[in-house]
C-alpha cells in the first residue's frame, strides 16, 4: 500500500517498486493521496510522507470490520465471518 510505502519517507520509484505499480498508476494515486492530505510531498526532493491522516487511515484500515463500518452504516450490522461461515467450511 502506498501509504505503508511512504510512513519513513519514500521517492515515486520506491513506492512504485513497494506497490508494483506502473508510473502512470502511481502518479495517479498519488496526485489522490496528496490532494486528501493523505500525503505530503517534499517540495524539491520529491519524497512523499505519509501525514498524520494518512497514518491514521491505515491504523483504521487494520481492523477491516471498524473500517467497513465507518466507511458506511449501512455495514455496521455486518459480520463477513457470520456472513459466509457456511461456505468457508
Amino acid at each position: 500500500m502506498i501509504l505503508e510505502s511512504a510512513l519513513h519517507g519514500a521517492t515515486k520509484s520506491r513506492i512504485m517498486h513497494d506497490t508494483y505499480l506502473s508510473s502512470e498508476k502511481t502518479g495517479v494515486y498519488l496526485k489522490f493521496l496528496v490532494g486528501h492530505k493523505l500525503l505530503r510531498c517534499e517540495i524539491g526532493s520529491k519524497i512523499y510522507h505519509t501525514t498524520e491522516k494518512g497514518i491514521n487511515l491505515l491504523d483504521e484500515s487494520s481492523n477491516p470490520n471498524e473500517f467497513l463500518h465507518k466507511l458506511d452504516p449501512v455495514f455496521s450490522d455486518f459480520d463477513p465471518l457470520e456472513e459466509f461461515s457456511d461456505q468457508i467450511r
